[in-house]
């Protein structure tokens, strides 16, 4: 297994995550799963506060822009948002990958440059058309500095 580095968390620190399905299974293919993905960030924030900037729902993995409250760390957010997912799936095995990826956010370009990954990352895997926006592409504080 490969060393891996502990996670840094900082205090009000945005972060670029990636969450990814076991075994990339579909599990977010269809409309009612997307739903319950986005019920289990308002239900995570009542108890791990955070700010949600972008986020975005493909089939096998999602994509977030997210700043914890102070006090809260991603670890915290992440795994709650994957605990209740699959309590409203009405899952006992996960369906997600144990780990997930995380980039903190240096300055106001990198927010800027991982906004448009997301934006680009539906097209990027076939399921978008240029002429038509992506249902689960969502876009909630562009500007998260000054």
């Amino acid at each position: 297994m490969a060393n891996i580095p502990e996670r840094w968390d900082g205090q009000a620190q945005w972060y670029f995550v990636t969450i990814v399905t076991k075994d990339r299974l579909p599990v977010f293919a269809d409309h009612a799963a997307c739903r319950i993905l986005q019920n289990a960030f308002h239900k995570t924030h009542r108890y791990y506060p955070f700010r949600l900037a972008a986020l975005v729902i493909m089939p096998d993995h999602w994509h977030g822009l997210i700043r914890p409250a102070e006090n809260v760390v991603i670890e915290q957010v992440v795994g709650a948002v994957k605990r209740n997912v699959l309590r409203d799936l009405n899952k006992t095995k996960s369906v997600w990958q144990p780990r997930f990826l995380d980039h903190r956010i240096r300055n106001n370009e990198d927010f800027m440059n991982h906004c448009e990954y997301i934006r680009l990352n539906p097209k990027k895997h076939g399921y978008a058309r240029e002429d038509k926006k992506y249902q689960w592409l969502l876009f909630i504080h562009p500007r998260p500095f000054g």
